[in-house]
């Protein structure tokens, strides 16, 4: 089912949550909706799942309108942080509920009970309560429930916060198997970045209440559309330079330790343009071999990362590699001269005026 959502707003008293969301989802792809925390997207959710009325924009189904529907009406299913389980059910008569509540025969139950318990690896605690299972499995059932009436549409709002980090790993490649499998839409709801891009066929960024950028998972993670949404996924970094056109489709940067040349795709005149880049495409040389020199301001041993950072003229520079032998070689060395190599094939580049 395809999925469009079109200039959603809400308002909880003089607070505006929603400002005009807009997204849509091919059907049977899953969007992971990124963001910190209070930006708008459990509201985004619960409006799109019926249980808050916007006060303007639309919901379509394959096209049809459905924002007036009840809930009960929509054929969604919804995971939340907490399992909000049935205490006194089983497993069994937890993911039974809503088949029974939709009146299907008991020889039907049976049959999808089975294969739900089956997909979420739950198959031998049917009879187990809540209390009797991890808090990993809890999370399962409660994934199984959701999908149990074979719903068109799954909404699942930061489901895995709670797990510890191989829980996390486990229970999100469960999700991402089931999804595929039953070709369900699916809306992913995290702030984590990482799990974002696990289980996100496309991304959206939303803050304040809006949708900042959206592409599919590759173009996000390479190329944000904007210097906000790149800043949140890791651009830390940031120098003003000058771009020359050498040609229609090259350009030049000039820095202070040399010249750079690449495709460029945005304006044909060119001018000044930021460039983004990753601490991990950045590295330091004490040969003064590099495009920026700067002064060591401090070293950490990160474990799988050594993490620099270095003083330039443009401000703080941080840098991110694993030779553990360099944080040997420059740990204690603070205000040592040194020069910032940079990965400019992978850096982003946005057009901030014209020369």
């Amino acid at each position: 089912m395809k999925l469009e959502v079109q200039d959603l707003r809400k308002k909880f008293g003089g607070f505006e949550a929603l400002r005009g969301v807009s997204f849509s989802i091919p059907s049977g792809k899953t969007l992971a909706l990124l963001g910190p925390s209070g930006c708008g997207k459990t509201t985004t959710l619960r409006v799109i799942a019926g249980l808050l009325k916007p006060d303007s924009g639309r919901i379509l189904f394959d096209g049809e309108d459905v924002t007036e529907l009840p809930p009960r009406q929509r054929n969604i299913g919804m995971v939340f942080q907490s399992p909000a389980l049935f205490p006194n059910f089983t497993v069994r008569e937890n993911i039974a509920f809503p088949l029974e509540a939709r009146g299907k025969k008991p020889e039907e139950i049976s049959r999808r009970v089975k294969e739900v318990t089956e997909m979420v690896e739950l198959s031998g605690l049917e009879e187990r309560r809540p209390h009797e299972l991890s808090r990993g499995q809890q999370q399962r059932v409660a994934i199984g429930r959701a999908i149990a009436s074979e719903v068109k549409l799954l909404l699942l709002d930061e489901p895995l916060t709670a797990l510890d980090a191989g829980l996390r790993a486990e229970i999100s490649s469960t999700i991402r198997m089931i999804q595929r499998k039953l070709g369900i839409t699916t809306i992913y709801v995290t702030h984590d970045q990482l799990e974002a891009f696990a289980m996100g066929d496309f991304i959206a960024t939303m803050f304040d209440g809006t949708i900042d950028a959206y592409a599919d998972a590759q173009t996000m993670y390479a190329k944000p559309p904007t210097e906000k949404t790149a800043r949140f996924l890791g651009f830390v970094n940031r120098l003003e330079t000058s771009a020359e056109h050498l040609d229609p489709e090259t350009i030049r940067l000039v820095f202070p330790g040399g010249e750079f040349k690449m495709k460029w795709h945005g304006s044909k005149t060119a001018g000044k343009v930021a460039v983004l880049f990753r601490p991990e495409d950045a590295s330091i040389s004490l040969e003064g071999e590099g495009l920026l020199d700067g002064e060591l301001s401090s070293s950490m041993f990160a474990g799988r990362n050594t993490v620099t950072r270095v003083k330039t003229s443009q401000g703080m520079i941080e840098c991110a590699g694993n030779d553990s032998s360099q944080y040997q070689a420059i740990s204690g060395m603070a205000g040592r001269k040194v020069t910032v190599k940079i990965d400019l094939n992978k850096a982003l580049l946005i057009e901030t005026g014209k020369t």
